[in-house]
């Protein structure tokens, strides 16, 4: 039979995970987050913890569904990992999808922008040069493809465009990422439709953005794929 002091102990799974909570602690990505979208009256969860939660869930090596995460933090330090008095129970499909509607009110790209020049800075790197090129993602199923690009909504247009990974017969969608050259960070992400032409896009991001990081992280020249 155990004793007290012996039930008073347990053992939790870290693996890697450790590093990653650690980097986001050191850039301070919770509190940035936090800072820009405040959580609501009786919110327990904050917006920042449950980023957190998901980037820790994604690299985790499991392609699982949202409503499983609280599965995959049962065996895992959450306390340690996402903040005092947060469970594994917490992080459920409500949580995270709340955050992700959150995310896509205030803005997608602009919030990832802020968070990238927020951690250069806190880095201190020296962005003096970037590198511009974007990549595809192909899916199955049935999107808007089929149906006349609307280029007034605003949405992506989920199509068959030019494949870099080698299937054409799919629909694709496009993520055009500028890179600072010394640690290799993505300082902004944009994401397009899938039949996107990079000599159009390439330009259309350098006149939108480029004083601003000039401003920002110093950056003085781009290289374009």
């Amino acid at each position: 039979m155990a004793t007290p002091q012996q039930e008073a102990y347990h053992s939790r799974v870290i693996h890697h995970l450790g590093l990653v909570s650690g980097m986001i602690d050191e850039l301070g990505l919770v509190e940035r987050i936090d800072a820009l979208m405040p959580k609501k009256e009786q919110q327990i969860v904050s917006y920042g913890q449950a980023v957190k939660a998901i980037i820790l869930n994604g690299l985790g090596f499991t392609q699982r569904a949202l409503y499983l995460t609280p599965h995959f933090f049962r065996d895992k330090p959450v306390e340690h990992l996402i903040g005092e008095g947060i469970t594994a129970a917490q992080l459920n499909d409500d949580l995270l999808g709340r955050t992700l509607d959150a995310i896509h009110a205030y803005g997608c790209s602009s919030l990832y922008g802020q968070l990238a020049v927020h951690s250069v800075q806190k880095l201190g790197l020296l962005c003096q040069t970037g590198h511009l090129d974007s990549t595809g993602f192909h899916v199955d199923g049935v999107y808007n493809g089929e149906l006349p690009a609307d280029e007034d909504s605003q949405l992506i247009h989920i199509t068959q465009g030019y494949s870099r990974d080698h299937r054409p017969d799919l629909n694709q969608v496009v993520l055009q990422l500028p890179v600072e050259r010394q640690a290799g960070i993505p300082l902004l992400m944009e994401p397009l439709s899938g039949n996107n032409a990079d000599k159009t896009s390439f330009k259309q991001m350098l006149e939108r953005h480029m004083a601003q990081l000039q401003q920002d992280v110093g950056l003085r020249a781009w290289k374009t794929d």
